[in-house]
């Protein structure tokens, strides 16, 4: 053989080899994190993603302790971000013309200084609405359990059932 036929045979061998990984690779699960990243440094998204977190981790607690539920996987959808509502000063200005009087109002977010560092300050935080709850436990293919799940988290969301939905674990 040519030195140019044995560089194409090794060219098809290399190439057909990267595709018999490729293709190996697909079948081989990978390990995901149960937490994912915050890619956001915006800080109302790391707040809304904490909020959502802490929802979840209370859930799963809470259902573990349910007769018959077993280990528990909870995933709450929300919608909405978390909304800072700012400490405003109202400021107003009477200019007496003459005869004729002029109101100006103008609002000022209030500021405050710790350590050095001027800050607004926070007069109210609201939450994201919680939208739905998805529930997969070992228990969730008995109704006695699934209602008992479903009434546990409608009540501690203040849900309507429907939008709670439980599934048995495989």
């Amino acid at each position: 053989l040519s030195e140019k036929d044995k560089r194409i045979k090794l060219i098809v061998i290399l190439g057909i080899v990267g595709i018999i990984l490729l293709f190996v690779s697909e079948l081989i699960p990978q390990k995901k994190d149960e937490q994912t990243e915050i890619i956001s440094d915006d800080p109302v998204t790391e707040d809304t993603y904490a909020y959502k977190n802490q929802i979840e981790n209370e859930l799963i607690k809470m259902l573990e302790q349910i007769k018959g539920v077993g280990s528990v996987s909870v995933m709450v959808t929300i919608e909405g971000t978390t909304e800072y509502v700012y400490a405003e000063e109202l400021d107003t200005v009477t200019d007496k013309d003459g005869e004729q009087s002029r109101e100006q109002y103008q609002n000022k977010i209030v500021m405050t200084d710790q350590n050095g560092e001027k800050q607004a300050l926070v007069k109210q935080i609201i939450k994201p609405e919680i939208c739905g709850v998805m529930i997969v436990c070992e228990g969730g293919g008995n109704v006695s359990v699934n209602e008992r799940v479903i009434k546990a988290v409608a009540t501690a969301l203040d849900l309507p059932s429907s939008q709670i939905c439980v599934e048995c674990k495989k």
